[in-house]
């Protein structure tokens, strides 16, 4: 059985109000790094970016929810970890564009 989307954005939801009907719109990595970001009322940096210029801190999930501050690239790295963890898959297909059920193989 493949990983499940919905267990996935319950563990993103537990650290963030993320509606449901803004949640189905969710298809890949990038749609939902955005929503994460717009949330936090952070601005958008590319991923690609932020990998590049080596700035941002993954952070454990528990150490992520007990945060009052993020950063753009902290959102990122942990959110790309989550997903890596989660799902069980090489951290190299977690990418804006990854699709979360074509290319991760979740529901």
């Amino acid at each position: 059985m493949a990983p499940n989307k919905s267990l996935l954005l319950g563990i993103v939801r537990s650290g963030i109000n993320l509606p449901d009907t803004e949640c189905e719109s969710i298809r890949t990595v990038g749609d939902l790094y955005r929503l994460i970001l717009e949330k936090l009322a952070l601005p958008n940096i590319s991923s690609a970016e932020i990998e590049t210029n080596l700035i941002g801190v993954a952070r454990p999930l528990q150490k992520a929810l007990q945060l009052t501050s993020w950063t753009t690239p902290d959102v990122w790295l942990t959110l790309k970890s989550l997903i890596q963890e989660e799902l069980g898959i090489e951290i190299r297909r977690v990418t804006e564009a990854a699709a979360f059920l074509d290319d991760l193989g979740c529901e």
